[in-house]
């Protein structure tokens, strides 16, 4: 009897999570049986980030269990260290490796999915590193809530007018749509937490948006970027454009243009690169270190590998300025060959959303930049793939928009391999863009159309709700919206979530430092405590753990 096909995803995000969910609906189990590698056993749903971290949601409702949307497929709970394409199998880093030693899980594939997506794309700025905030995971939304509450609390609490003022104020750099959604609804919360204190007025606070370009949401249509800043700009935001980050320190940041700001509030925005795991798969990457595909979302000299959302570099066939590539559909057992083998990560990228019109990324040279690996020119095109890109085909910017269809397209592509049938060049078909800028307040080109204001934010609002994987967290998303329109917006800093273990530290601290105060005296050295605590040595190492984690 013919065993299934063993199909490991590699990344359990958005991408990688629809992959398995729509093969696991397309593909018997006696055909195929999927396995999702990922460090955390959850998916993140980006896009309400901003809304979680201004309270319009709660957290856990913007996050998804993978085990639970996918029963059928065995979840492993781990990072891939190592690949090895010619003998087909992934090396795994799990939790019980890390923590008892054990060997690391050895997975063999018949088809690897890629789909690690990216990390923030960092610059080497003096002290960004150390002050920086990143938002791309709900840890951090949840992180940055609390830290802009407390800021305002140190604030009425303080009668120093420079830690005051350093204290009210925000500094987001990077004018995308994370940046500007995360400015529009932290802003928003803050401004009506402000009305809950008495010598904190909404006037008081300063927020700042740095950007480098000479527009914010330069992924859309100049019209919504202009649109988006004058809004900005009305609220009091002061928007700075043509202006970088110049070096960050506890007390404030530097900009290029000669500006000093007092702030303890710094959030990076600025873009994401393709997530440095990459570098470990032996899989050939271009200069922004994202994996090479032909427009069948198959890796190019890695036959079996597969890769979309934000670490695939797939040609662009609808860009006004893409080459001549054949239509499909192709057959299924045809594999692109080209030179493939390791290579260095890339340090830079286009932010999330972003397009490089005027200096855009092609098929020609994506390969570019020293001990790449070259994966088009001459040589990709002798093997007579007609679905390789020529080589002036540019390449699909990382976004929220082109990870979902390459998903849905990839999953497709894989069953129809499986199963012997064609498959499919993945055609973007853009309907336009949103963006929320707070409460009742969003910008949208949808099909052409402009809208703003409510509408937009309407507009907004319905396409992520339609976009929120499982029936059961479109729900919960749609009751907390419906909620919050009947009452007041959540004001609470919940700070020490991101430190559990503090309140009971300190409790066990004053107790060891007065023992004569209860009446009795420390335990002797190597005695164990009363109260049938564990011994030290115990004790002690899950003092370890817990600090690993934050605590």
């Amino acid at each position: 009897m013919r065993q299934p096909a063993h199909i490991v995803v590699v990344g359990g995000g958005h991408v990688g999570m629809s992959v398995a969910l729509r093969l696991k609906r397309q593909v018997r189990a006696a055909r195929a049986r999927v396995t999702v590698v990922e460090p955390q056993p959850y998916m993140t749903y980006q896009p309400l980030l901003p809304e979680a971290a201004a309270g319009a949601v709660s957290p856990r409702h913007v996050v998804v269990p993978l085990r639970r949307v996918l029963p059928d497929a065995r979840i492993v709970t781990g990072e891939a260290t190592s690949a090895d394409p010619e003998a087909r199998t992934v090396t795994v880093a799990t939790r019980a490796s890390e923590e008892d030693g054990a060997r690391p899980l050895v997975l063999h594939y018949d088809h690897l999915v890629v789909a690690v997506g990216s990390v923030s794309r960092t610059l080497p700025i003096p002290g960004l590193a150390e002050h920086g905030i990143g938002f791309r995971t709900v840890e951090e939304a949840i992180g940055l809530r609390n830290h802009v509450l407390s800021q305002l609390d140190a604030a009425s609490s303080t009668r120093d007018p420079a830690l005051r003022d350093a204290a009210l104020t925000f500094v987001f750099v990077g004018g995308g749509f994370a940046g500007v959604e995360a400015l529009g609804e932290l802003e928003d919360m803050a401004r009506h937490a402000a009305r809950h204190y008495h010598n904190v007025a909404e006037d008081d606070l300063r927020w700042v948006l740095v950007e480098a370009g000479e527009r914010i949401l330069s992924e859309a249509d100049e019209r919504v970027g202009a649109y988006a800043l004058a809004a900005l700009r009305d609220r009091g935001v002061d928007v700075r454009l043509g202006t970088r980050l110049a070096r960050a320190d506890a007390d404030g940041v530097d900009l290029t243009d000669g500006t000093r700001l007092g702030t303890r509030t710094l959030v990076w925005t600025a873009g994401v690169k393709a997530h440095p795991i990459l570098e470990r798969l032996r899989l050939p990457r271009d200069a922004d270190g994202r994996v090479p595909t032909d427009a069948s979302l198959r890796a190019l000299g890695r036959p079996g590998v597969w890769a979309a959302g934000d670490c695939a570099a797939v040609p662009d066939l609808d860009h006004p300025a893409a080459g001549a590539v054949a239509r499909g559909p192709f057959p299924a057992d045809h594999t692109a060959a080209a030179p493939g083998g390791a290579a260095r990560p890339g340090e830079t990228g286009p932010r999330r959303g972003g397009s490089r019109l005027g200096g855009r990324r092609t098929a020609a040279t994506r390969s570019a930049g020293p001990g790449r690996t070259p994966v088009t020119g001459p040589a990709a095109h002798t093997t007579g793939d007609p679905d390789t890109p020529a080589p002036d085909t540019p390449i699909c910017p990382p976004s929220a928009q082109h990870a979902t269809r390459q998903a849905r397209l990839l999953a497709d592509n894989l069953a129809a391999t499986l199963e012997g049938r064609p498959l499919r060049q993945y055609r973007r078909g853009q309907a336009g863009s949103v963006a929320s800028l707070g409460l009742h307040k969003g910008v949208a080109q949808v099909y052409g159309v402009k809208l703003t204001g409510l509408p937009a934010w309407l507009v907004h609002r319905g396409y992520h709700l339609s976009r929120v994987p499982t029936a059961n967290r479109k729900a919960r998303v749609l009751a907390e919206w419906t909620l919050a329109a009947l009452f007041q917006r959540e004001i609470v800093s919940l700070g020490d979530v991101e430190h559990p273990r503090a309140e009971f530290r300190r409790a066990a601290e004053s107790d060891r430092d007065r023992p004569a105060e209860r009446g009795g005296t420390p335990p002797a050295s190597g005695e164990r405590p009363s109260g049938g605590n564990d011994s030290d040595g115990s004790a002690s190492r899950r003092q370890r753990s817990d600090d690993g984690r934050g605590g």
